[in-house]
């Protein structure tokens, strides 16, 4: 059975290309993505730079020894003063004397799954994809978060490896890691994915953690407007401004690559569904079906038989031990069993053949016995004709029931909306309200919006100074 590696693949691959990239289980990835299996999320945080650094990062990741944390070995550390034994190992190889400027001590990722997966399936998968990523090389620590809706895992793992040199990782080496936890996520019987956001039409990325956290707040900060968000709004509305005085707004050229992208996604999904239906699934050999045809035994001269028997006699072994000088005198119909006198002579001998042999027995007599014949046997000497049959029926309707699931797959993809389309789209909502209540024009409207959200900008830059805290 083939497998739609062309149009799969290029619905389903990643943009980053790796030293390895070859396709695997392709239709099971597929079944798992149109089935709507939950995407997994691994990001690498942070990077510690010093101890101090890496002891406030062990602290917020275990709420000052409230929660347990787990090391390579699979001890486990709860409580403040343990926490802070443990790092006392750790802090030996952070106070080098030769350390180069930012030199990384430590990486901290987190590992997430949607709120609707078990909490211990996530830790169990997050333990085996760290024994399996780093444990051969690296010392790490985990710990197991559930005071959010979504259950995650916080994974810190010394940069510098037992072979001297340190983690680098790039892209490649993320998706990879994505992959990874996804199928140690399968093995504890989690449906999980880690495909790209374009194999699924997705456009919008992920809102950061630190935008999150300004926009949301925290006990010692209000929630703000982000500069980030603040400069995207203002050249939205500014653009939205134009437009309502009719002034020529510039094209993006990031637009078009994205719907031609998109374009090809759909395409490459629907490719594979026709290719799915269309796919020959009986085996075939030189475009011809494989059967295991049984020989015309008649037609096989009994003398250009023996002829060769007494040729492959010769390289036969222990045949003095049976004090035999010449070969076998058995014919064609007797192959597969032995030539020893015991069974070739005595006609009271009988055996079991197997499903290969032929279907009469040798000998003086050459009779027939059908009762020495196992059971269950067909035209293919091992299954039926029938069995052979509901296979590929079975695998037709499987794939015919693949393709009605990627077409549906492909018909609910969101449309491709940026992030600033998004921005666009809820300004232009926000301006109609506002000019209905004042009875202004928009444009004016957009111009006193983009001063306020200016205006917001400073002022929470004047605020803020210092850099946000590692979370």
């Amino acid at each position: 059975m083939a497998l739609i590696e062309s149009e799969l693949g290029e619905a389903l691959d990643s943009a980053v290309k790796r030293k390895a990239n070859r396709t695997k289980k392709l239709r099971a990835k597929a079944k798992r993505v149109t089935g709507g299996a939950p995407e997994v999320m691994l990001k690498i945080t942070s990077f510690g730079k010093s101890g101090g650094h890496v002891k406030a990062h062990l602290e917020y990741i275990t709420r000052n020894g409230k929660l347990e944390l787990e090391n390579d070995r699979g001890e486990i550390f709860s409580g403040k003063a343990e926490v802070k034994d443990f790092f006392k190992d750790w802090e030996k190889d952070f106070s080098d004397s030769k350390r180069y400027k930012n030199q990384r001590d430590t990486m901290h990722m987190v590992l997430s799954m949607p709120e609707s997966t078990d909490p211990e399936s996530v830790k169990n998968a997050v333990q085996e994809f760290a024994k399996t990523t780093f444990g051969k090389n690296h010392e790490y620590v985990f710990a197991l978060h559930t005071d959010e809706p979504h259950p995650h895992c916080h994974l810190t793992v010394k940069t510098l490896g037992f072979n001297g040199k340190r983690l680098n990782p790039k892209k490649a080496d993320l998706q990879q890691w994505r992959e990874s936890f996804a199928e140690k996520l399968r093995d504890q019987g989690v449906e999980a994915e880690a495909t790209p956001r374009r194999s699924r039409g997705v456009v919008k990325k992920a809102e950061p953690n630190v935008i999150r956290h300004i926009e949301n707040g925290d006990k010692t900060h209000k929630p703000r407007v982000s500069k980030v968000r603040a400069a995207k709004i203002k050249e939205v509305a500014q653009e939205i401004s134009a437009e309502a005085q009719g002034l020529p707004i510039p094209t993006q050229p990031w637009d078009a690559a994205i719907k031609n992208r998109q374009t090809q996604i759909r395409r490459a999904w629907l490719d594979a569904a026709g290719a799915l239906e269309q796919e020959n699934t009986r085996k075939t050999f030189n475009q011809k079906e494989a059967i295991n045809e049984r020989p015309n035994y008649e037609q096989i001269s009994t003398e250009r038989a023996r002829t060769g028997q007494r040729a492959a006699a010769i390289y036969q072994s222990h045949l003095e031990k049976f004090g035999r000088q010449a070969s076998p005198g058995t014919l064609a119909s007797l192959r597969n069993l032995s030539g020893i006198s015991m069974v070739q002579h005595e006609r009271a001998s009988k055996m079991l053949l197997q499903t290969n042999a032929p279907d009469r027995m040798g000998g003086w007599h050459r009779a027939t016995d059908s009762e020495m014949r196992r059971a269950r046997t067909g035209a293919s000497r091992s299954r039926g004709g029938a069995e052979q049959l509901k296979d590929y029926q079975n695998t037709a309707e499987e794939n015919k029931t693949l393709a009605d699931r990627i077409r549906a797959f492909v018909s609910a993809m969101p449309t491709a909306d940026t992030e600033r389309q998004q921005i666009k789209q809820d300004l232009l909502q926000k301006f109609t309200k506002q000019a209905e209540q004042t009875k202004g024009p928009a444009p004016v409207v957009a111009a006193q919006l983009v001063a306020e959200q200016k205006k917001g900008a400073e002022q929470t830059a004047q605020k803020s100074k210092g850099k946000d805290l590692d979370r």
